[in-house]
């Protein structure tokens, strides 16, 4: 999500005939209607079994598509309906149409949703089961903005279905996603929109650790998102990690776009206390912090770094990082969100809280 943030504020963005006899081709709904997602890319599908309006298997053979035994060089579409999909390490379900094309021995799928039910399961994969209705209200509307916001973020699809860009599990627990059902039903429509009338790009994170950052100071100006940096009643949220010195020279330098060492770097913190510069003494170089913590996270693994809210100290041929929060620390807090409507605050007051410079509005409202 961060990462589409900086590439927005930089000004950068980041089909043939099934087995079975073909049908016309609906005519597309109007815009913002429906959402395409690039699935299941992180397991790298050669071979799926799908249930639904049809029964087929499909596999990838090089960059040819086999369809029940039968090969084909075309785009599988498949009509919108209620897909079981199964192969290694898969067991999802899609309200969705789907299209499936063979790449390098890879299956590329890309799952079309309706608006609505995309927010409904965006909302259930994330957030969790005991997560209460007015909150999941607030995350409905965050998700809606968002992906509205961000555009095209992949050759084949809007988005994907990991953090890149939003979680989204397949239906998950049926009890948790009739209630996030109920909460995008609830505030159909209903987005997030910035002072000139754009839809915001609202992001959210696990925990800020007490207090959220500044989306300019995190993601570099302008202000796309709304939110603004307030204190929290979340809980600190502490994490520590001990990583060898030279994989935090290594990020350094994956962000600093050249050599670095780590004993050189200098931490620039904002009000929330999440590293939002860093500056190479020796070369002068600096780069963002989220840069910083991305590079950290992708070596170290995201389960360690957890946070830009960090402190480093260095030992040895260590570095002990401490810090608080789970995320970029921008925008709705989740934890933060459940704290507050368990407390009595309606949705309306927890995004008023989380994105102060932004208002709801009705998609339909221009």
């Amino acid at each position: 999500m961060a990462v589409l943030i900086a590439a927005l504020v930089a000004g950068t963005a980041p089909a043939a005939v099934p087995v079975a006899p073909a049908r016309m081709a609906k005519p597309k709904p109007a815009a913002d209607t429906q959402v395409d997602v690039r699935i299941l890319s992180k397991h790298r599908p050669a071979r799926l079994r799908l249930e639904g309006p049809r029964s087929l298997e499909v596999v990838a053979t090089g960059n040819t598509l086999v369809v029940e035994g039968r090969p084909q060089t075309s785009v599988l579409r498949l009509d919108a309906g209620r897909w079981h999909v199964r192969g290694r390490g898969v067991d999802r379900r899609y309200e969705a149409s789907l299209s499936l094309e063979a790449r390098d021995g890879e299956l590329i799928v890309v799952a079309t949703f309706a608006l609505e039910t995309y927010v409904a399961a965006v909302t259930a994969s994330e957030t969790e089961i005991d997560t209460p209705f007015e909150a999941l209200r607030a995350q409905a509307i965050t998700a809606r903005s968002y992906v509205l916001a961000s555009g095209k973020r992949h050759d084949e699809a809007r988005a994907c279905d990991l953090t890149h860009c939003q979680v989204l599990r397949g239906e998950g627990f049926a009890r948790h996603l009739l209630r996030a059902r109920d909460a995008a039903r609830s505030t159909e429509g209903i987005v997030l929109r910035l002072s000139d009338g754009a839809i915001a790009l609202a992001p959210f994170h696990a925990s800020c650790g007490g207090h959220t950052a500044e989306p300019v100071a995190v993601f570099g100006a302008p202000d796309l998102t709304g939110a603004a940096a307030v204190p929290d009643r979340c809980p600190a949220s502490p994490w520590r990690a001990v990583v060898p010195r030279a994989l935090v020279s290594a990020a350094a330098a994956d962000a600093l776009g050249g050599p670095a060492q780590a004993a050189d770097l200098l931490l620039d913190r904002d009000s929330s206390g999440a590293v939002v510069r860093i500056v190479d003494r020796a070369s002068g170089r600096d780069a963002r912090g989220d840069a910083f913590f991305r590079a950290l996270g992708a070596r170290a693994g995201w389960d360690r770094i957890r946070s830009a809210r960090f402190s480093m100290t260095l030992g040895g041929d260590q570095a002990l990082l401490e810090g608080q929060g789970h995320g970029h620390g921008v925008g709705l807090c989740q934890a933060g969100a459940a704290l507050l409507a368990r407390q009595g605050w309606t949705a309306e007051q927890v995004l008023a809280h989380y994105f102060p410079r932004a208002l709801p509005g009705k998609l339909a409202d221009k």
